[in-house]
This record gives structure tokens, C-alpha cells and sequence, in this order.
């Protein structure tokens, strides 16, 4: 009967986690559309929620523009928040290839911890008539525990302004939202059974239920 309860706590417990475990899903792909820029921003944010020290996600954007005449897009990134967050962004002007840049990749960030004092920093100026793909991978500077940061990239030319951020304040550890009350769930199912199990041998011993 011991091992039972135990059981069924335990159980209740796992349950309770995998219930609170955020599911897996594909990439998102958003389109911001201005009268001549267009930036299209594919990101996992479902896995920017469960993100730990040395696990990067990755953030790819799209920029390209019909402009009325030849000019330059400026590309720049900014953040607000309590979480320290480190960027490595690198363009290239075709499609990413999996990791790889078939033209070559220009590398213009590496282990860059983004200021979170929503200033905007320049990370490139593009020809607007190309099309740019730029490759953020984002991730949590060790030991970060502060409040959730949201991160944005902006795009200035032809008299405009397009932005692109993430979908959600990304967190500060690298556990699921809610989680927390979802441990505390936990403990109450662990502590309860234990309860349980100090009681029934008690009774046991008292001559109690035999």
C-alpha cells in the first residue's frame, strides 16, 4: 500500500510537469510590410521560452525593399529588459543554406551582449535594392536571473521605419513560464503523499486498520 501511494504521488507529480512542459512547435513566420520595406521574421519563440546558457536560438530576417529610388536600409537591433542577452548576427545575401552561407557570410556581431537600455545599435548598411538575410542567434548570458528582456530589430530607409521583435518578453532562466507554480504543484502532491504514507504507518503501529 506503501509503495502505491508513493506511486500515485510521484505520478500525480509527473503529470503535473508534463502538463506544464510547453510543447514543441515549428518555426513562426511573421511579415512586416511598409509601404517599401518588407521584413519577414521565422523564429522558434516556443523555444526561446525554454531557453538555458549555451542553448541559442536562432531569429532569421528577410530584408528587402521596393524603393522609389537607389538608397541604403539601416539595420539595427535593440532591447529592454532585466535579462542579459548575448547575439552573435551574421548577413548574407542569399538564403541560409542550414548553417552555411553559400555566398559567404559577413559576420557582424559575435558574442555581443545586447545593451537593454532600448537604444537602437546599427549592426549593417544594405543596398536596398539586395535582399538581406540576417541570422541572429540569440541566447542567455550565464547566470542570468533578472526580468524578461524583449529584443527588437528595426530597419530605416526610403523615409520608413519597419520593425521586427520578439514574439514574447524572453525570460530570464531557462525555465518554461509557469513552472514555478508547477513545481510548487509538485511539492504539494509529494509533501501530501508523504502525509499519507507517516499517517498509515502510524495506524499500523497502534493497532490501527489491521
Amino acid at each position: 500500500m506503501r509503495c502505491g501511494i508513493g506511486a500515485a504521488a510521484v505520478g500525480g507529480i509527473l503529470s503535473v510537469l508534463a502538463l506544464g512542459a510547453p510543447a514543441a512547435a515549428a518555426p513562426t513566420t511573421e511579415v512586416r510590410q511598409g509601404q517599401y520595406i518588407r521584413v519577414v521574421s521565422v523564429a522558434d519563440w516556443d523555444q526561446a521560452i525554454g531557453m538555458l546558457p549555451g542553448e541559442p536560438m536562432r531569429w532569421d530576417i528577410e530584408i528587402s525593399a521596393d524603393a522609389p529610388e537607389p538608397g541604403t536600409l539601416t539595420i539595427g537591433m535593440s532591447a529592454s529588459g532585466g535579462t542579459p542577452l548575448v547575439v552573435d548576427a551574421a548577413s548574407c545575401g542569399v538564403p541560409w543554406r542550414g548553417g552555411e552561407c553559400p555566398s559567404g557570410a559577413v559576420h557582424l556581431r559575435t558574442g555581443w551582449e545586447v545593451p537593454r537600455d532600448d537604444e537602437t545599435v546599427v549592426l549593417d548598411e544594405v543596398d536596398s535594392a539586395a535582399v538581406t538575410h540576417l541570422r541572429l542567434q540569440v541566447g542567455v548570458a550565464s547566470g542570468a536571473a533578472a526580468d524578461a528582456t524583449r529584443l527588437r530589430v528595426k530597419v530605416v530607409g526610403a523615409g520608413e521605419e519597419v520593425d521586427a521583435w520578439s514574439d514574447d518578453p524572453l525570460p530570464p532562466t531557462g525555465l518554461p513560464a509557469g513552472l514555478p507554480w508547477v513545481l510548487a504543484g509538485g511539492a504539494v502532491l509529494l509533501v501530501g503523499g508523504a502525509a499519507l504514507l507517516i499517517g498509515r504507518a502510524r495506524r499500523r503501529e497502534d493497532g490501527v486498520g489491521t
